[in-house]
């Protein structure tokens, strides 16, 4: 009797086509977010302090780098499509990470000119990165298993981009805000550390099973959730040159302003832990409603807070609306677009329409002659508008969850 020998190249292939492991992605994912943290925070300090930006000009660069962000991520289908061509998936990320590690000390260079092209470059190729990095992530998982690999992946970008607010404050004061961005060259050769644990190629996706997971009603969620997203980022793009007005107003002590201003950082990460450690929200039009109702009225209570609770309220509830919606967004947007670079990169679009929409919206405010409340309405008339929009997207969902259990 003879043993069968062991087809190594099939344990190979099928070693080769499973997801990609935690550590590895969410080493990557945290560093490269660590990264993206410092450059945001650091990139308008910088502008205003070395080049004497004023509110206009700092506005403007947001609104341009969130008009390229969005750009590129609406394209990165295309883009990763043909550096495939040369190029695995895993080859085109350590790319980018590369070349924003090295484009990251220009901003020392003593030029306007170079600073402009410099910011606007990173967050060009950050428009590239998160896409390639949400296709690993989702390919080859389904239903509960890509659930909880969305959950622990927020939970690990969440934590490194507060790390980054948090050390912008003592970067400040010891007067290094300037070597804060070419910090990028060290953290991102981490982060290529633990792409050499990626396969060269993303798991396979498998269209029957990704059929059986996403049933009809996840498509008009899917379409509420893109109005809602963008939303998201609107309010916490309007929070940055809002909140020192309102703690003028309250008068509240410099030593609470930042624990304050935290909130909401760490009400969003709340509400990731729930969304990840559950699946009640699955398919349920109700649950999108009430993020979306939570962002919008936490925004209105923080901006008309009269005293500090009440503005911890609206910060909390800014939060947990914001974090319900981003998982939302991103889950049923791998869900139903097939883990797909394509997928991602609409998602990252409407990330960078958010940021582009703040910055307009405050430049309009500018042009018009008015102050924080002008601002202020105008957000929340977006807010409006958006949410109104998203509850009729969703209300169809709801249709479709009821005729189906008619039937």
């Amino acid at each position: 009797m003879s043993l069968k020998e062991p087809d190594l190249h099939a344990e190979s292939h099928a070693l080769a086509n499973q997801p990609v492991r935690a550590i590895p992605i969410g080493g990557l994912t945290f560093f490269a977010s660590l990264g993206t943290g410092i450059l945001w925070n650091a990139l308008y300090f910088i502008a205003e302090s070395e080049y004497g930006f004023t509110e206009r000009d700092s506005m403007l660069l947001a609104f341009l780098n969130g008009i390229f962000y969005t750009v590129v991520a609406v394209n990165a289908g295309r883009v990763v499509r043909l550096l495939e061509r040369r190029l695995s998936p895993r080859s085109a990320l350590g790319f980018i990470l590369a070349i924003q590690a090295l484009l990251a000390p220009l901003v020392l260079v003593p030029n306007e000119t170079v600073l402009w092209i410099t910011a606007i470059t990173l967050t060009a190729f950050g428009a590239l990165q998160w896409p390639i990095v949400q296709h690993y992530l989702a390919s080859g998982r389904h239903g509960p298993e890509m659930r909880n690999a969305i959950g622990w992946w927020n939970a690990s970008w969440m934590a490194a981009t507060a790390i980054g607010l948090a050390a912008a404050g003592p970067l400040k004061q010891a007067d290094l805000m300037k070597w804060a961005i070419p910090s990028l060259l060290p953290i991102n050769l981490v982060a290529l550390l633990f792409l050499a644990k990626f396969p060269a190629h993303p798991a396979h996706h498998d269209d029957a099973e990704r059929s059986r997971h996403v049933p009809p009603t996840y498509r008009p969620l899917l379409s509420a959730a893109r109005v809602l997203h963008p939303m998201g980022y609107l309010v916490i793009g309007a929070l940055s040159p809002i909140l020192p007005y309102l703690f003028n107003a309250l008068a509240t002590e410099p030593a609470l302003r930042a624990p304050i201003g935290a909130t909401w950082h760490v009400a969003r990460l709340v509400a990731v832990i729930v969304l990840w450690q559950t699946a009640f929200w699955h398919g349920r039009a109700a649950s999108l409603v009430a993020a979306g109702l939570l962002l919008a009225l936490g925004f209105a209570t923080a901006v008309a807070a009269p005293s500090e609770p009440v503005l911890i309220v609206g910060l909390t509830a800014l939060g947990l609306g914001q974090g319900a919606i981003y998982y939302s967004a991103i889950y049923y947007g791998l869900a139903v677009g097939g883990a797909e670079v394509d997928a991602g990169g609409i998602h990252e679009a409407l990330v960078g329409a958010g940021y582009f929409l703040g910055p307009a919206l405050g430049l309009l405010s500018l042009s018009a002659g008015g102050g924080p409340s002008v601002f202020i309405g105008l957000v929340l008339g977006v807010l409006a508008v958006g949410f109104t929009v998203a509850v009729v997207r969703a209300g169809r969902a709801r249709s479709q969850s009821i005729a189906a259990g008619s039937t």
